[in-house]
């Protein structure tokens, strides 16, 4: 309901992507040296000019300007100053979550309009702006305390969205506005596909079922939220093995650590194919954590899937998209399949 979009609540609506190597490159063997342009692109450009002036802050407030009218200097993670320390994102999730208490209080207060939906609106930002940055933190930053605070505040913000996808007096301010054909027709058509998709984020949540089911549903999909983050920050543990296991000429391409070998990646850029076996078998021996791990994610999707009314967790997750069904997906990818394996056994060959 509040955070559209969202894979399993709001497990993964910050990607990290990793970053790219910038750096000037040639072509050689007689072929004419070529410029690479490492300037920034128009929207590159535009994305890194300090804001000038007054700014909303994280919570869409009006940042307080310095002395003479200055704007303060951001000293926290990305401009935001409560988050110059870990303990910060505990500061922004409480405010978040208080901020989120009184929203829901006026959309449940206010009779239906357009109204309703700008104060639904406001209710997701005010949620996602915070759990959208410690979802990208969680992953990206260096220091293990700012990861797990912002894990913690991913979690906590996490379960009030879900709580909130099946409250029910929240979803029957929006249910009397949609109700009502004159006022659907007033709105905008923006705001009618604004409302409609927070319509349709309660109805997979469960909003249909009982109290008690609908408590399942909140815990399941908690539970989900933290199994999706303890097996994606899984894929990227290095993994070991003894020295004595490898030859010295392959061990000493990889870190050692006391006993052990290090393997941290593919190293698929190494020239020697015994490196890149070594590396490839070790980093990618399966592991007992992370299978239990996912058998039991997958487990949890399917309960609620069935809880909520699907057959399945994926006819769950695509509707509502331009693909639709697992049906549709299975006929892409089989298409694909069919239109790439010429060209990837010539390569392989």
């Amino acid at each position: 309901m509040l955070c559209v979009g969202r894979l399993g609540g709001l497990g993964a609506r910050a990607a990290a992507l990793p970053p790219r190597r910038a750096g000037r490159g040639i072509l050689e063997a007689g072929i004419r040296a070529r410029r690479v342009s490492t300037s920034w692109s128009p929207v590159g450009a535009a994305f890194n000019v300090k804001p000038q002036g007054s700014r909303l802050d994280l919570f869409g407030e009006r940042r307080v300007s310095g002395a003479g009218g200055a704007p303060l200097s951001p000293r926290g993670l990305f401009g935001v100053p409560e988050l110059s320390a870990p303990e910060g994102f505990h500061a922004a999730q409480e405010k978040a979550l208080r901020k989120a208490e009184l929203l829901v209080g006026r959309a449940c207060s206010t009779p239906p309009g357009p109204q309703t939906v700008l104060i639904f609106d406001e209710l997701s930002d005010s949620l996602c702006r915070v759990a959208d940055l410690a979802d990208f933190v969680k992953i990206a930053h260096p220091e293990p305390a700012f990861r797990e605070a912002a894990e913690e505040a991913c979690r906590s913000i996490g379960t009030m969205v879900e709580k909130l996808n099946t409250n029910v007096d929240l979803y029957q301010s929006l249910r009397k506005l949609l109700a009502d054909k004159k006022l659907v027709d007033s709105l905008d058509p923006e705001t009618r596909r604004v409302a409609e998709l927070f319509m349709f984020d309660f109805e997979i949540s469960g909003i249909h079922l009982d109290k008690e089911k609908r408590k399942r549903a909140v815990d399941l999909n908690v539970k989900i939220l933290d199994l999706s983050s303890t097996f994606l920050m899984g894929t990227n543990f290095p993994n070991k093995i003894e020295k004595h296991l490898l030859p010295e000429h392959i061990r000493r391409n990889f870190t050692s650590a006391g006993d052990h070998i290090i393997i941290d990646g593919l190293h698929a850029e190494s020239p020697d194919d015994l490196v890149r076996e070594a590396a490839y078998k070790i980093f990618l021996y399966p592991n007992a954590g992370q299978l239990k791990c996912l058998e039991e994610l997958l487990s949890s999707r399917d309960l609620l899937a069935k809880l909520v009314g699907y057959s399945t967790f994926s006819h769950r997750a695509l509707q509502g998209t331009i693909a639709k069904n697992p049906e549709t997906v299975m006929q892409f990818l089989e298409k694909l399949s069919d239109k790439l394996s010429e060209r990837t056994l010539k390569i392989l060959r």
